[in-house]
């Protein structure tokens, strides 16, 4: 417990959050932060670099934050992202103040350190999907924001070419978008 003062002189005792609820509202007030829906996978990966709780923990978190409203599950081409909810959003303006102050600062840290990066994560994704006869899908999205601006499938080969065109597109895609719109418009004629 930590005393602040309060309006008018009084003293308020702050109480701060353990345990499992301590972990949602890191949870929450980190995405809050963060302004990015993420997706489970990028939860845990965050979650686990950041320490912000256990893995299994993160994983029951998200499930009991989406049933109770805090989280909502909103599809994307690319996968799933959970987004605070109007709900969450009011829980972290109520109850932030019960974590430590260092903490606030401390996840305030992360999200700056981390945001481009998830960011990127989520505006350019290329997954792959092998075919019978060896060949690979590869399923490439270009988003800003909520809205794709490129989709692309392309066939190739084998399994090592189409590793490196998953692994380029997050550099190539702003390009390939770019020649795409610029060729049929005309403007390369």
């Amino acid at each position: 417990m930590k005393p602040e003062k309060a309006a008018k002189g009084r003293v308020k005792m702050v109480f701060f959050s353990e345990g499992v609820t301590k972990n949602k509202l890191k949870l929450l007030y980190f995405m809050d932060r963060l302004g990015l829906g993420l997706t489970k996978d990028q939860i845990t990966t965050v979650g686990g670099t950041y320490d912000l709780a256990p893995y299994f923990d993160l994983q029951s978190a998200v499930v009991e934050m989406e049933e109770d409203g805090f989280l909502a599950a909103v599809p994307r081409p690319y996968g799933q992202v959970f987004t605070l909810t109007p709900r969450g959003q009011e829980a972290v303006e109520m109850f932030q103040e019960q974590l430590p102050e260092s903490l606030r600062d401390d996840l305030d840290t992360y999200a700056d350190a981390c945001r481009d990066k998830l960011r990127r994560e989520s505006q350019f994704t290329a997954r792959i999907e092998k075919q019978p006869d060896g060949s690979c899908m590869v399923r490439m999205i270009f988003m800003e924001q909520d809205m794709t601006l490129l989709s692309l499938n392309l066939l190739f080969p084998d399994v090592p070419s189409a590793n490196k065109a998953a692994e380029s597109w997050p550099q190539r895609a702003q390009d390939a978008y770019c020649y795409l719109l610029s060729s049929l418009c005309g403007a390369m004629d």
